[in-house]
């Protein structure tokens, strides 16, 4: 029997963390093992974020007095002031860094406490609204990051953020899809077979190929009304098909219309399982109405 290395085995558990029951967990645990770290936080806020998006892994439980202390979260955090932008990663060097301009010996002691003043970090996805991260740490017995460490996070760090992101698009309904229980999904959610063949799909995304609506049936193949946009759709439906490696393979989006109304689609391939639907979907097709940003002068505050 083959040994799947730490790097294939993270990669796995991460895509399919949406599709299992603490799946995120495993996938936290998977990338800790993959980057020699004894533990990590995966943290989302604010968004539509629907996942389970608080979790310790492999840390020391006295962790628990120091999450709810606010103060250990501002200024004088160092993990927290070395953040920047989404998918930028931060680490040793950016802490030491902080630390020399700011006064940290609050977080210090609590980080001492814990066995966890060496690191590395990123924030997955955000923006004015929501926020997700995830920060690995490492005790005084591994040391500081070294080159192989950022080297493997940084691998492993746009695979999160694709099974992030499809978890979202999924509603985090994935497990019931995954089930088969298509009964249960309140989404607009179609599954495709490995010759782009429709094989399911919800309740909701019925409404989709209604006269009114922007999908149409050729047989059993999906089609977007749209001439244009379905030349686009049919691009990337066969680019996903012909993947070989669904972690490696991103998210398509595109926004499809019909008459005045528009729809986000989703296009995303599902892993590869053994068990799960019978008839082995291959790609999940997702739909929301869109809702176009407000132009005109916002309320004033009272």
């Amino acid at each position: 029997m083959r040994t799947v290395a730490p790097d294939d085995h993270a990669a796995l558990a991460i895509l399919n963390a949406p599709f299992e029951q603490r799946g995120w967990e495993r996938a936290v645990g998977a990338i800790c093992e993959a980057t020699g770290c004894h533990g990590a936080h995966l943290l989302g806020m604010g968004g539509p974020l629907v996942l389970p998006l608080n979790i310790v892994f492999g840390l020391d439980e006295k962790i628990g007095n120091y999450l709810g202390d606010e103060h250990l979260h501002g200024r004088v955090n160092w993990r927290v002031g070395s953040t920047t932008v989404p998918m930028a990663i931060q680490h040793d060097l950016h802490y030491a860094a902080y630390r020399a301009a700011n006064e940290t010996a609050d977080y210090d002691d609590a980080v001492s406490d814990l066995d966890m003043p060496y690191g590395c970090q990123a924030i997955v996805l955000g923006d004015e609204s929501m926020f997700l991260g995830i920060a690995m740490m490492r005790g005084r017995r591994e040391g500081p990051c070294t080159t192989e460490t950022l080297a493997k996070f940084a691998a492993l760090l746009p695979r999160l953020q694709r099974s992030v992101r499809m978890q979202l698009a999924l509603d985090g309904e994935a497990a019931e899809l995954m089930l088969g229980d298509m009964a249960a999904l309140r989404g607009a959610t179609i599954l495709l077979d490995k010759l782009g063949s429709l094989t399911a799909m919800t309740p909701a995304a019925e409404a989709a190929f209604e006269e009114d609506g922007p999908l149409a049936l050729t047989g059993l193949a999906v089609r977007v009304r749209d001439h244009g946009q379905d030349r686009s759709f049919q691009r990337a439906l066969a680019l996903l098909l012909k993947c070989g490696e669904p972690a490696s393979t991103p998210l398509h989006q595109m926004l499809v219309s019909f008459g005045e109304r528009s729809w986000q689609l989703v296009i995303m391939r599902l892993p590869d399982r053994q068990h799960g639907l019978g008839f082995d979907p291959h790609l999940a097709v997702t739909l929301r109405a869109f809702k176009p940003l407000a132009t005109g002068p916002r309320p004033r505050a009272g």
